[in-house]
């Protein structure tokens, strides 16, 4: 993209005005690409945008123009000569099917995160010198991360997941529900059980262990228990945790540092069960809930005043 950038226009129409100046392109190539530019813009303002807007017709002429750019570069790697010839020989629409190609990479990495992707995040204005290319390859790389951690997620959470599994595609809740299934693995190991999900005794069990043990023993355990956690999952799922920085488990180890409210907070970054979750919270039906709720439990009690 240097050209690109020394001349201050997109590569694609640098090489439009070269070819037309030095006489490459004949003025009827020249008028026949500039009409398949507008009807290309106009079908992408009709299928993504509006062409009511004179804006969204602008903003469809900057995608085809960014969608276009980015397949000719693609074609001709940044040869202007190559390019030339390419749109002399094979015409505009196969640079832009080039570009468009490369778009719908995005698709066969993960569908929901090509969703997530504005097709305006393509669109380039006539000064606009940014690269294409790399731009792409970006939202390639991202993509790829996204898939892994939907990946990643799926894979955990058959394991660990207490309930019935509704994936969200929000990857802000996948890593906090990715987390929290975590730490209910480290928390079962903490006290020597070999089951995937809590129980209503196990939960009590770690309950207790927590409540009566010294923090410093605990933060021990915590370290060895890491390890053996680790050493369960696979190498890939192992390093791609680790690069996301979820193996280090720093909010288990500040609420047990902390010795605040510990039972109470705990039980927040812990995947349980629904019936774990009601005995927690419901101090009438056997269940226990550290007292948390003990003023709105005695006032149901009371009669009402007269």
């Amino acid at each position: 993209m240097r050209i690109a950038e020394l001349r201050n226009h997109p590569f694609l129409l640098l090489v439009l005005k070269d070819g037309e100046s030095e006489g490459y392109f004949s003025p009827e190539l020249v008028d026949k690409i500039k009409q398949q530019l507008i009807d290309m813009s106009l079908r992408i303002a009709s299928d993504n945008l509006s062409i009511i807007y004179a804006d969204q017709i602008n903003k469809g002429c900057e995608i085809v123009l960014g969608i276009t750019n980015l397949g000719l570069l693609a074609l001709c790697d940044n040869d202007t000569d190559k390019a030339k010839t390419i749109i002399k020989t094979q015409g505009i629409v196969y640079c832009f099917r080039a570009g468009w190609a490369k778009y719908a990479q995005l698709k066969t990495i993960s569908p929901s995160y090509f969703d997530s992707i504005a097709i305006t995040t393509y669109a380039l204005s006539v000064n606009d010198t940014a690269d294409i290319s790399a731009r792409h390859a970006n939202l390639i790389k991202e993509g790829y991360k996204s898939a892994k951690l939907l990946d990643v997620y799926k894979n955990i959470a058959a394991t660990y997941c207490a309930s019935s599994l509704l994936i969200d595609n929000d990857e802000d809740v996948l890593l906090f529900e990715l987390q929290r299934y975590l730490n209910s693995a480290l928390a079962l190991l903490l006290i020597d059980s070999d089951k995937k999900v809590f129980t209503s005794s196990l939960y009590q069990a770690f309950n207790s262990y927590i409540l009566s043990t010294k923090k410093e023993l605990i933060l021990e355990k915590i370290q060895s228990s890491i390890v053996t956690l680790t050493g369960q999952l696979s190498i890939l799922t192992k390093s791609y945790l680790q690069e996301i920085d979820l193996l280090g488990f720093s909010e288990f180890k500040s609420i047990i540092n902390q010795q605040v409210d510990v039972a109470i907070h705990i039980q927040e970054i812990l995947e349980l069960p629904i019936t774990v979750l009601n005995e927690l919270h419901d101090d009438f039906e056997g269940g226990y809930d550290f007292h948390a709720d003990d003023e709105d439990d005695i006032a149901y009690l009371r009669p009402d005043e007269q």
